[in-house]
């Protein structure tokens, strides 16, 4: 990370040195996973930080869309990696 360019941008969360490496953490679990529950486990937490990155300037309105865009299209895929789609139910005979 390069602290000259937070400087320039104002950026002055602390969030920072807490998301960016549990989103790392999260991609090496994800690399590590053997099964669907693990990797969807894994990219829970990674996708928790790009929410809030995606939304980090408090001031900015359009940072503020972007944060609430994203986390809803998040928690409809999520749904749908989780609950799965079920293809017996609109199969026509």
């Amino acid at each position: 990370m390069c602290f000259d360019s937070f400087e320039q941008e104002r950026f002055d969360a602390f969030e920072f040195i807490v998301l960016i490496p549990l989103s790392t953490r999260s991609m090496l679990f994800m690399i590590s996973a053997h099964d669907s529950i693990a990797m969807y486990l894994a990219i829970e937490p990674q996708s928790l930080c790009f929410y809030v990155i995606a939304a980090s300037k408090r001031k900015s309105e359009f940072s503020t869309e972007a944060g609430s865009k994203y986390l809803i299209l998040g928690v409809f895929s999520s749904g749908i990696l989780l609950f799965g789609y079920d293809r017996t139910t609109t199969d026509i005979y």
